[in-house]
């Protein structure tokens, strides 16, 4: 609608002039601009692109804001003064913001008309998930984030990538796909019960509600009037109850002995999830919010391995699919087989830095050292790694986790719907304002704002893959990893190595900092190759021109019968050379370990490339702590130390691997070292607890007894 023009006095004087009452050959007068209001639609946190209009005899005006402080509800930008295009962004859910905008033709005559922005369609808590736009918001906790700590996806999402035709896989306790903030992004029967092989993967205890809140973090819906929204809101979800439990298996008869003693985690279970199935075979993303922290070493399940790298490589339409894997939440303590694993130290003197170490390295897990999961740390509100977040050379990337909810901002994301339900109604997480049904954002508990840990980083990180294949679908799964290690932000960049004492010298090198590898890429073992950029790298996806060949897997290059002593407490330690003939551009590198020796936690594990790259695949003082309560008449319980062990770095990405590798183990550790452990016993309405501290004496030598090395890569060119 064009605004009511009032002519002024000097353009009739000017018309009379044309007609010649005036004989003056250097007066010029013109006409005053014109403009007329301009009404846009816009969506919260989507950036809407406009043009303003207006123009004079010579089109040669400019385009301004008449107040920009009256602007309330987002922020306005005109992009062309001269052609008046503009932006506009809000974090508003709703509501309509009414702008003045003028034109001049710069001889001080202007015309003014107004920009009126409808907003609608918001989601109410979008402006509390601090991992979509971190505004220092409080997420319902007690204290505030820092502004810009974030997965920086608003601008992905403004850009048209929102996950749209991408299938993400949530294999988890189940997912309560009839949510009224999930189920529009469900794919229809395109889930699966594993107990009972029907449609409807909604975990049959009403408490457990970890996979619903899984999957609202990937792709809640978005712009929908209720609830938050997903990182990737538009991307479609199956799921999938791998780690549910068989409610008739809570007191098993003698029909079901076999079934319930099996449980629902099969390798043929396994498969159906995991991308072998007709359920699941279309998936380009799966998100494994699980894992286990064990307390002695184990290899990896090679089925498992054969399976995913199957997958990997021909996936949907021969592209493949991503795992994507929570790295474990035991920095400072982690529970295993019923118990309760945790330095001494932290119970008895009341410190819980271990050194400034992780008691649970990510690398502890065997699962964690597969190559084809990409392995996820967490960071929090305040740019920081999360407190209980593990960590490890095999960390690619770090996502959004957050800390307890309490204190400081958790995930704020889909709960079981209603108050009888989900986390509203357990006792193992914090209560807050927001979860009791009182609030009136959550009045129905639908919505958690206490959702944590690499179990909530990793699908941040999932939501982020969606993004960039739905910008370009043609993307294979290494190339999404290439994206990641190159976009990806190197946060708490003067962070300082962790040096501890050794026979007597503070300056050994535990765990190191960021680190520049040959290859230009910035590796930390706490965040990998950094906190995800949702916009960076869905930015280079749709440039990405990349052609990474065909990937290989090199053979093991073995050494055995070394018999090389360790000796104890002394930073000198053993290191023994690999040479390596495979000339391979390298995208991950594997070592098996084969180690005597009668402490565990006192060994550092250091591996070094032909280029100089220094990782630390394993930090000491971790919780392999198992030699202090094995039965050593009971030759099943007995550690002699490290057997085929595998481990993973993602240190040296893009470097050469021809040359000599070093290995290096270290004693870190002369005196005792001693671990708290606490057993539950009993029931569950009288849980005992039975805890203690255990000493583990050891003043002798260890053996590398050998170890090898394997290459994931491409040819070099």
């Amino acid at each position: 609608m064009y605004r009511k023009t009032i002519l002024s006095i000097c353009i009739t004087t000017a018309i009379l002039a044309g007609c010649g009452s005036d004989n003056s050959d250097t007066k010029k007068n013109i006409l005053s601009p014109t403009s007329s209001d301009v009404t846009v639609s816009a969506k919260q946190s989507v950036t809407v692109t406009g043009t303003l209009t207006g123009n004079d005899e010579d089109s040669d005006v400019t385009f301004s804001i008449v107040d920009p402080d009256s602007i309330k509800l987002g922020k306005l930008l005109i992009t062309d003064a001269a052609k008046g295009t503009f932006t506009y962004t809000t974090s508003a859910s709703e509501g309509a913001e009414v702008i003045d905008f003028k034109v001049s033709d710069g001889v001080n005559k202007d015309s003014i008309s107004e920009l009126t922005i409808n907003i609608d369609g918001g989601d109410p808590l979008y402006t509390q998930q601090w991992h979509l736009k971190n505004t220092a918001q409080n997420s319902f906790s007690l204290s505030r984030g820092l502004t810009g700590n974030d997965l920086n996806v608003e601008g992905a999402i403004s850009s048209g990538a929102t996950g749209k035709g991408i299938i993400v896989a949530v294999i988890d306790n189940g997912v309560e796909i009839s949510h009224e903030d999930l189920k529009n992004n469900v794919i229809v029967g395109g889930s699966y019960n594993l107990i009972t092989g029907t449609n409807d993967p909604t975990p049959f205890a009403d408490s457990a509600a970890h996979g619903t809140e899984v999957s609202g973090i990937i792709a809640s819906e978005g712009w929908n009037g209720i609830g938050g929204r997903g990182v990737a809101p538009e991307a479609s979800l199956i799921g999938f109850n791998f780690l549910d439990q068989d409610p008739l298996c809570a007191h098993p008869t003698l029909s079901n002995f076999l079934t319930c003693a099996a449980g629902v985690q099969t390798f043929a279970n396994f498969a159906k999830s995991h991308g072998k199935s007709a359920f699941s075979d279309t998936a380009r993303v799966f998100n494994q919010s699980y894992g286990y922290s064990p307390t002695l070493p184990f290899t990896t399940e090679e089925d498992e391995n054969e399976l995913m790298l199957d997958v990997v490589k021909h996936g949907p339409d021969g592209k493949g699919a991503l795992f994507v894997k929570a790295a474990g939440n035991g920095f400072q303590y982690f529970k295993f087989q019923n118990a309760y694993w945790a330095p001494s130290i932290a119970v008895i003197k009341g410190e819980d830095n271990n050194h400034g170490l992780p008691f649970h390295n990510a690398n502890m897990s065997p699962d964690n050292t597969n190559l084809f999961n990409l392995v996820v740390s967490a960071t929090n509100a305040v740019g920081q790694l999360s407190s209980y977040s593990s960590v490890g050379s095999n960390v690619f990337v770090a996502g959004a986790g957050g800390e307890y909810g309490t204190d400081a901002p958790a995930m704020v994301t889909t709960d079981r719907m209603t108050c009888a339900k989900g986390s509203a109604t357990t006792n193992d997480r914090p209560s807050t304002g927001f979860m009791g049904g009182d609030h009136p954002l959550n009045e129905q508990c639908n919505y958690s704002s206490t959702m944590n840990g690499t179990s909530a980083a990793t699908p941040s990180v999932a939501g982020v893959i969606a993004l960039i294949l739905s910008a370009n679908p043609d993307l294979g799964w290494r190339d999404v990893r290439e994206i990641l290690a190159k976009t990806s932000v190197e946060i708490n960049p003067d962070q300082s190595p962790i040096m501890i004492d050794v026979a007597g010298k503070a300056d050994f090198e535990a765990m190191g900092a960021w680190v520049k590898n040959a290859a230009g890429y910035h590796f930390n073992n706490l965040y990998g190759f950094g906190r995800v950029d949702a916009t960076a790298a869905v930015n280079l996806a749709r440039t990405y021109k990349a052609d990474l060949g065909d990937y290989v897997i090199s053979d093991w290059t073995i050494k055995d019968k070394l018999d090389k002593a360790i000796p104890d407490a002394n930073p000198s330690g053993v290191t023994d050379a690999n040479s390596v003939l495979d000339n391979l551009v390298i995208e991950g590198v594997q070592i098996e370990l084969n180690i005597d020796h009668k402490r565990l936690p006192d060994l550092a594990i250091e591996l070094i490339s032909p280029s100089g790259t220094h990782s630390m695949v394993m930090t000491p003082y971790n919780g392999f702590t198992f030699q202090g309560v094995a039965d050593e008449t009971d030759p099943d319980e007995i550690v002699t130390g490290y057997v085929d062990t595998p481990m993973l770095s993602n240190a040296f990405y893009g470097e050469d691997s021809a040359g000599d590798w070093t290995l290096k183990v270290t004693d870190v550790n002369s005196g005792q070292y001693s671990f708290w452990t606490q057993y539950r016993v009993g029931t569950a309405q009288n849980p005992a607890a039975n805890d203690k501290v255990v000493d583990i004496p050891n003043d002798a030598n260890g053996l590398l007894k050998g170890w090898s090395i394997r290459f994931h890569g491409h040819a070099a060119s």
